[in-house]
């Protein structure tokens, strides 16, 4: 049985925000690691030092450049810069330096929630309009439409909340199946964690990354009635069942593999990718899980998994599943509350600085969200409450510029 492990531990904005503060301050120690000249760059003194200007990043708004920076170095007590000097220390700074700080920042983070001791990750993808810029040599020219686009491969905790890993791709459907392959190489997220995906990530080569990897992870598949994907040629019954399962993948064309008694074979065509055939080994023995459980009167979900069922029983997977549609809604409140929609530029470089960032800061913002109902629930109120998010995200963010104070802040989610 599947059970939700809390602590209980409170953090308090400014607490949250300390941590914040000392990973920005460590990663500007290794500014070189994250400039694109790193003997000349950040070398001299300015108004824009690398963490004024990471800050100013992660704080802005949906307003003008001209208008953010009017705003935020006023209410700073720093001498305004110009628009064109912001521009110019921003072409420093690689994109990826918010990653870099991101991952940290979640990792000195300890009270963290877990299910069944396991992160419950959800990988998923969102399209990103940009501004059209005549020097962008990724621009996709379609019949009749020019189409300006980034699509971000994000990797969101279910349970707290927090995009632990993201990659800005181009638009199309092959960069998510190789995104969550790159997310699970690099293992930039907790250990302990079972990465969930819907169907549109239906794939034996991804499967068998995790096992490789040692991922625990949670497919939607199509069902047993497909003429195509993992359940073709499969002998199932048509009701419940958790059975498992295995199938030998090749690209060889044998008799044997031809005649495929008792559904053993998979082939795999030479316009299919499956990294664990070469020439040396032609045949991979692939084991996983399948679960399938009644959702409506006649209508069935289908699962692929390498859990244990020892930890995970038939009946938790419907819970289990359900988590992952949280990411849908993350991406709404990082487009429309956090402004992952305004861009105050054209250059590609600036567009990822603030993608980036605006995860970054939806972190932080959640983190601080997440620690306050804590702090509801500890009190044991008579009743239930539930925090307007979008309200609370504005209020963190006047929190995070220095023009609120923390008990006006927590007064304020509180109360709406």
């Amino acid at each position: 049985m599947s059970n939700k492990n809390t602590k209980n531990t409170y953090y308090s904005p400014k607490w949250i925000s300390c941590r914040l503060d000392n990973v920005i301050d460590s990663t500007v120690d290794s500014i070189k690691c994250f400039c694109v000249d790193p003997t000349s760059n950040f070398t001299r003194s300015r108004i824009l030092t690398p963490k004024t200007l990471i800050k100013f990043i992660l704080g802005l708004q949906a307003h003008s450049l001209s208008g953010e920076v009017s705003d935020y170095f006023t209410s700073s007590n720093i001498d305004i810069p110009s628009i064109s000097a912001v521009s110019q220390r921003r072409d420093l700074l690689y994109p990826e330096i918010f990653k870099s700080i991101n991952r940290r920042f979640l990792s000195s983070i300890d009270n963290l929630s877990t299910l069944n001791g396991y992160y419950i990750l959800a990988q998923d993808g969102s399209d990103i309009n940009l501004p059209f810029w005549h020097d962008d040599t990724q621009i996709s020219y379609g019949q009749d439409s020019i189409v300006c686009q980034y699509h971000l491969n994000a990797l969101y905790d279910c349970i707290n909340h927090v995009f632990w890993e993201s990659r800005i791709d181009l638009p199309t459907k092959k960069s998510e199946k190789s995104a969550r392959i790159d997310f699970i190489n690099h293992r930039n997220y907790p250990e302990n964690s079972i990465i969930t995906a819907d169907r549109g990530y239906e794939s034996y080569n991804l499967i068998a990354h995790c096992i490789e990897n040692n991922q625990k992870f949670v497919f939607r598949v199509k069902d047993i009635d497909t003429r195509s994907g993992i359940m073709t040629s499969i002998s199932l019954p048509d009701e419940t069942f958790d059975i498992t399962v295995t199938r030998t993948l090749t690209n060889l064309q044998t008799n044997e593999v031809k005649k495929n008694e008792n559904n053993q074979f998979v082939f795999v065509p030479s316009t299919s990718v499956f990294d664990y055939l070469d020439a040396c080994n032609r045949f991979y023995n692939l084991s996983f899980r399948i679960v399938r459980f009644k959702i409506a009167d006649d209508k069935y979900e289908t699962l692929v998994t390498n859990l244990d069922e020892n930890e995970f029983g038939l009946s938790d997977f419907k819970d289990l599943y359900h988590l992952r549609w949280n990411e849908e809604t993350a991406f709404y409140y990082l487009k429309h509350a956090v402004g992952m929609l305004y861009f105050h530029c054209k250059k590609r470089q600036h567009i990822q600085q603030e993608i980036y960032a605006s995860i970054l800061f939806y972190n932080y913002a959640n983190l601080i969200i997440q620690n306050i109902k804590k702090k509801i629930k500890l009190k044991k109120t008579k009743y239930i409450y539930n925090i307007n998010v979008r309200s609370a995200l504005t209020n963190i963010r006047n929190y995070f510029r220095n023009q609120i104070k923390e008990y006006i802040l927590i007064r304020n989610i509180k109360n709406i």
